[in-house]
């Protein structure tokens, strides 16, 4: 299955294995919760989707590479004791908490949630010596005496031994006490996923005309040279990196994150292609209504694969504006949500109590995207909501201490003053929402004028009306261009349909550049 089934699978396997009855009994017993086990090439995205299946589920999220651990760091140290035995005392042989256990403990307590994921990756390539002790936690859950605490669900990640040949398969006995999930690199999936990830358009752009290239592994006299999924989304952060320090992107450094060298080459020469295009085109000109009539006229006359990645480079822009501002509007959203916990908690506070709590709830959305960030657990979407929550507290607080009216009073005139705040920011997000709606319009005018009801405008309503984000903008703030042209498409009736539609239409121009990226439209996680 494809890295979006295994998530679904996942999920569903431990909200089951959490799952109580009403007498607070477990519905799977935990000697019976078999561990989840991840079996697929490197760099295809396993630690990622977990990460963010307990950041959703808002359980702990502790991460392993087995590979890294000797026998004695997982299974702790050895110490003498003393025991007694038949009324007789002898010194007897026992061993410290393993580290791995004592990080789980460390996460209960460091975030007050009993529950979580304990992710082994490269389970399968553990030393030797290691082995045996591995499969005694797999089976039972503990290592020598220190057991797995209740409400954690293990989940392992292997890589198949034509991957790996340090891996090694786990025997009969062992496989039927594993759950095991077999995951192979798909590109539609990882379209979809990349959408959530800000990846850049020229990848995607590359990769929908050129999917064969999306993964691959080479094996020669210099070792294997590979193109992984893991690969294009560090190329894509660097990239991004690079243009906002001015720092050009070549072949050179391509390389080093696709280490295959035609597909480097490749890549290289399309990068060039799309730069231009983006330097010709005046994007932000047909955003803001003021592209010349020569832009128009090129677009016209452009081949099939120009003007699809024209369509990207629109799409691109557009979205970058829209997922920021949705992160900014979940951001106030928390924000007040916190001011309103506050008004419950300090009715009779002063103001600089009220600064205090304040800071306090800061800091900790700060902790919790910084940790979220450092583990992969979190989508740049959520990771744009906390630091932007976190910025609003900090004004708030800020506010608060400058004031000079509040003085002594009470936590009435704070919680005026922070709505005040608040509205104002809430202004300033709906000026922006209109803005980036009339862009949007503008933009939809361009395409009608320059190809009508065609493919390219197919392929523009097609991925617009699939992100939630812009949904959202959309029902709030009216989109009327857009929604003319989506009914004259059918998209409210065919849906994801149209997706495949649209890659079809892409795939059928000669030599085409690709669709923008992919988006799933929101729906009950399948059970």
């Amino acid at each position: 299955m494809n890295i979006a089934e295994a998530t679904v699978q996942i999920e569903g396997a431990i909200k089951a294995y959490l799952a109580q009855d009403e007498a607070g009994l477990d519905l799977i017993p935990p000697q019976m919760q078999r561990p989840i086990l991840m079996m697929g090439p490197p760099g295809i995205g396993k630690t990622a989707i977990v990460g963010q299946i307990a950041e959703r589920m808002g359980i702990n999220f502790v991460s392993y590479s087995i590979t890294h651990h000797t026998r004695q760091s997982a299974l702790g140290l050895p110490f003498i004791a003393e025991a007694s035995f038949g009324g007789k005392t002898y010194r007897v042989s026992r061993y410290t908490m393993s580290e791995i256990i004592a990080t789980v403990h460390d996460a209960i307590e460091d975030s007050q949630v009993r529950e979580g994921i304990l992710f082994l990756d490269e389970v399968n390539c553990a030393s030797e010596t290691l082995m045996p002790s591995m499969l005694q936690f797999l089976q039972y859950k503990s290592f020598g005496p220190h057991r797995l605490p209740t409400g954690w669900v293990i989940v392992c990640a292997g890589n198949p031994p034509e991957y790996n040949r340090a891996a090694r398969e786990f025997d009969p006995a062992m496989t039927d006490r594993l759950k095991r999930i077999d995951i192979e690199p798909d590109l539609d999936a990882w379209m979809s996923y990349a959408t959530t990830q800000a990846v850049h358009p020229a990848i995607t752009s590359y990769l929908a005309n050129k999917p064969k290239n999306f993964y691959k592994v080479r094996t020669g006299v210099h070792g294997a040279r590979m193109v992984t999924a893991r690969g294009w989304e560090d190329l894509s952060r660097m990239m991004r990196a690079c243009r906002h320090e001015g720092i050009a992107v070549n072949q050179n450094l391509v390389s080093q994150y696709l280490q295959d060298r035609e597909v480097a080459e490749d890549f290289s020469l399309y990068l060039e292609l799309f730069s231009k295009y983006e330097d010709d085109y005046k994007i932000q000109d047909i955003l803001a209504g003021t592209a010349k009539g020569e832009i128009s006229r090129r677009a016209k006359e452009a081949s099939f694969d120009e003007r699809i990645a024209l369509v990207n480079l629109l799409l691109n822009a557009l979205l970058d504006e829209v997922h920021e501002l949705d992160g900014a509007t979940r951001a106030l959203r928390g924000a007040r949500k916190t001011v309103d916990d506050i008004t419950e908690q300090a009715r009779e506070q002063a103001s600089h109590e009220w600064a205090h709590r304040l800071d306090e709830r800061a800091q900790k959305r700060r902790e919790h995207s910084e940790e979220a960030r450092a583990k992969g657990t979190a989508s740049e979407a959520r990771l744009r909501e906390l630091v932007g929550e976190a910025r609003l507290l900090d004004a708030l607080r800020r506010t608060l201490l400058q004031s000079t009216e509040l003085g002594a009073k009470g936590s009435k005139d704070a919680r005026a003053v922070c709505s005040e705040v608040l509205d104002t920011k809430e202004s300033s997000l709906a000026a922006r929402a209109s803005r980036i709606s009339s862009e949007v319009e503008r933009v939809l005018d361009f395409l009608d004028g320059c190809f009508g009801d065609g493919q390219e405008m197919l392929v523009f309503t097609t991925h617009l009306a699939v992100d939630p984000a812009f949904m959202r903008l959309a029902s709030t703030h009216g989109a009327a261009s857009f929604t003319r042209h989506s009914r004259a498409l059918m998209l409210h009736e065919r849906g994801l349909d149209l997706l495949d539609t649209a890659d079809r239409l892409v795939e059928q121009g000669a030599g085409a550049t690709g669709v923008a990226n992919r988006r799933e439209p929101s729906r009950p996680p399948s059970k």
